[in-house]
């Protein structure tokens, strides 16, 4: 099992470096040895990267052994034959490092915004992939879809790895992971759902596999935290942990919720840290986190575990638990 990261992005409005603290935990996070860092995207809101490819070929300049990728970039509102090539000048860039991880997202305003078709998202995501690959592969090519149409073109340069650069899918949908299986390199799980629900979704994601002929490349997306106490993750994690949650809750992206957790942190309930990370987030001391990682490993033997460790406290409070992550908790996995 490797390791990834969910890249925080920290900005310093009006500095000469304004992405400096990002950089630097990703220069640490290589150092600690975690194997891939993965940056989120979304228009109109703060805290992302609206531009996920220019930050990442600043971090693979900074760098020299991390993955790099997006997860997930929201394809459907780009048009392909440009992705394909900013993710092949990063690819140059990081000398052959970058991914490119996909969905359809879930926010109607950027969709509005772009123009493009809300309800045939999942339809333009699986053309724009083929388009991709197509480019990156092909000296030269065309393509004929109900949602883009495309000349004889040549797209230049090609990436640095063969065949091509790693593209994995973020889905839940029964569809969605489907078309993962079929099209994508690898599937991305999302924050919001329960390890039963997750072990579920995998499961499906491996049979979709087997049916396409394809090898499976599970990435399990969790809410982390480590801290030196049990009491610091309940101070400093837990508040804001619920607060986002919520947010997703109620911009859309929803998970299972038979137990009604999220309707009780919506109406304003106290939750206990054990309440909010039972199956859903790995969170507690290095010890802790070490039996909650071989629990997943157990159930769903995922082939990276990306932990979004968050800006919980800004940025020197990051950066502490990234250390405890590296110091503590990853040795633990690593042959």
């Amino acid at each position: 099992m490797k390791f990834a990261f969910s890249i925080p992005v920290f900005q310093e409005p009006g500095s000469s470096d304004p992405f400096r603290q990002t950089y630097e935990l990703c220069q640490a996070a290589e150092e600690y040895g975690f194997d891939l860092g993965v940056v989120g995207h979304h228009h109109f809101l703060p805290g992302y990267a609206t531009s996920p490819f220019v930050l990442l070929a600043a971090i693979a300049a900074r760098t020299s052994k991390l993955r790099l990728g997006t997860g997930v970039f929201l394809l459907p509102l780009h048009h392909p034959l440009e992705v394909a090539e900013q993710v092949a000048v990063l690819d140059h860039i990081s000398n052959g490092r970058a991914l490119l991880g996909v969905g359809i997202g879930y926010l109607t305003k950027e969709y509005e915004a772009f123009g493009a078709p809300y309800n045939r998202r999942g339809a333009r995501l699986g053309e724009a992939i083929q388009v991709i690959r197509a480019a990156w592969t092909q000296e030269s090519f065309s393509y004929e879809g109900r949602h883009f149409t495309i000349p004889e073109v040549q797209v230049l340069p090609k990436p640095v790895q063969q065949p091509h650069p790693p593209i994995w899918v973020g889905a839940v949908a029964r569809r969605a992971q489907e078309r993962a299986a079929e099209l994508g390199d690898g599937w991305m799980s999302d924050l919001l759902q329960t390890l039963p629900v997750e072990k579920r979704l995998t499961d499906r994601y491996r049979e979709a596999c087997a049916r396409h002929g394809r090898q499976p490349v599970v990435c399990l997306l969790r809410n982390s935290y480590v801290a030196a106490t049990r009491r610091e993750v309940e101070e400093k994690w837990l508040p804001g942990a619920i607060e986002s949650q919520v947010w997703y809750w109620r911009a859309g992206a929803r998970g299972r919720d038979d137990a009604g957790l999220f309707q009780r942190m919506d109406a304003g309930e106290k939750i206990s840290l054990e309440d909010f990370a039972r199956d859903r987030a790995i969170a507690g001391t290095p010890d802790d986190c070490i039996r909650e990682i071989e629990r997943y490993r157990q159930e769903i033997d995922c082939d990276y575990l990306q932990l979004s460790i968050g800006n919980v406290g800004g940025y020197e409070e990051t950066r502490k638990s990234l250390e405890l992550w590296g110091r503590e908790v990853l040795p633990a996995f690593k042959e």
